[in-house]
């Protein structure tokens, strides 16, 4: 099958931003030839990649793998302003510089976050007379209402109703839905009624399984030494929604646990007040490494003794899978989470969590402290039993295939 890819987000870009070129190496892996329309690289820090320069359109590759790059105008910070150029400037550009780039594809693989997306989708599938499948990676506009890119008012009540009506016609004009998290089929339900629920099917995100596997080394000498200090780490983002309050007030209660020790990895917009509240709570067990290459994280996830998944008490986050979950599963590493809803049933069900309400110090750190005095072959079975459920359920090759499947019956069809 020749499959074209619409994405704003492509290599080398990391973290959520490295998904659709993981789909794209196993769209080839599994003998498809895939074509790539996407942006000129500026994620996370809205910065255009050195090597790069801004020009209408760019192509690099070949057969079986060919991607064209577009102008867009980079940004990604707290400006809603600069936001929604990045966002829009990407749309007008996959539609217009994009050419003839994806006219002999069978089908198209759309990810589909920024909702400007809409405008390249709907131009290159002849609104749906080409089947597209629509990956749905978020919410909207209740993500431009998390992200504070819009607001209470007049206004933004006008723009936020145009983005419903706009999700209505990339939904009814898509073939296949594709949802990351169990619930959102029943939200997309309620506010499209008019979608067909059999198109809808449930496709969670893989991860980059180049960079992440479980630890090699030998596991025998890493726990022969009983008096090394237990690491337990975060990594990803410091923002408002990650919670990670609950992570330094934990600490603070565990201050006389001198053999455990706290790493917090990553950059947000929290990072300086969350080294305030620990420094004001006098924690000294906790360090704040700031942001590092992505292909350093494994390396980092390897060292520690466990991972940290948070998320604050939210009823939209309550919807989403974050990315850091297949992630840490695949990575064969025990979890201590806290968070609601889909991200929280999928970590328990994988048998490598212990999933806690979010906003909750006490127990964060009861529970934590029954992980750190577990042997550490008992949590290595967790981290075991996590690899297993990842390999299972999440895998690029299993999320490829379904896709590959439903698009294949649809052009059937």
């Amino acid at each position: 099958m020749k499959i074209g890819m619409i994405t704003q987000w492509f290599d080398p870009e990391p973290g959520p931003a490295s998904l659709p070129g993981v789909y794209a190496r196993e769209f080839v892996k599994q003998g498809h030839t895939v074509r790539v329309l996407t942006g000129f690289p500026n994620y996370p820090d809205g910065e255009l990649y050195s090597g790069y320069s801004i020009k209408p359109r760019a192509d690099e590759g070949g057969s079986p793998l060919e991607i064209r790059r577009v102008a867009l105008y980079p940004s990604h910070n707290s400006s809603a302003l600069g936001r929604a150029l990045n966002y829009l400037s990407f749309g007008f550009s996959a539609s217009v510089f994009g050419g003839r780039f994806l006219k002999d594809v069978d089908a198209i693989w759309v990810y589909n976050s920024p909702i400007t997306v809409m405008l390249p989708m709907l131009w290159h599938s002849k609104f749906g007379k080409k089947p597209v499948f629509l990956h749905v990676q978020d919410l909207w506009p209740d993500s431009l209402l998390e992200s504070g890119m819009i607001s209470e008012g007049k206004i933004n009540r006008i723009i936020s109703s145009m983005v419903k009506a706009l999700v209505r016609l990339m939904e009814r004009k898509s073939s296949v839905i594709g949802v990351i998290s169990e619930s959102v089929e029943s939200i997309i339900l309620q506010r499209n009624p008019n979608v067909d629920s059999s198109k809808i099917v449930y496709v969670p995100n893989p991860t980059n399984e180049e960079l992440f596997k479980p630890n090699t080394q030998d596991f025998e000498s890493e726990s022969s030494n009983e008096n090394s200090v237990l690491e337990v780490m975060y990594a990803g983002a410091i923002g408002e929604v990650q919670g990670l309050t609950t992570l330094v007030q934990a600490a603070a209660l565990l201050k006389h646990r001198t053999d455990i020790r706290f790493t917090i990895v990553g950059d947000g917009i929290r990072k300086q007040s969350l080294e305030q509240e620990a420094r004001e709570l006098g924690v000294s067990n906790i360090t704040f490494t700031g942001r590092v290459p992505q292909h350093e994280v494994p390396k980092l996830i390897d060292r520690a003794d466990i991972q940290i998944v948070s998320l604050a008490s939210n009823k939209f986050l309550s919807y989403t899978t974050p990315s850091k979950i297949p992630t840490l599963l695949a990575s064969g590493v025990p979890v201590l989470a806290q968070l609601e809803g889909d991200g929280a049933s999928l970590l328990e069900r994988s048998g490598a969590a212990i999933v806690v309400e979010p906003g909750n110090p006490v127990e964060f750190a009861e529970q934590l402290e029954y992980l750190a005095d577990l042997e550490p072959w008992e949590r290595k079975e967790m981290g075991d039993a996590g690899r297993k459920f990842y390999e299972e359920h999440l895998s690029a090759s299993s999320a490829a295939l379904k896709i590959i499947n439903a698009l294949t019956s649809k052009n059937r069809g």
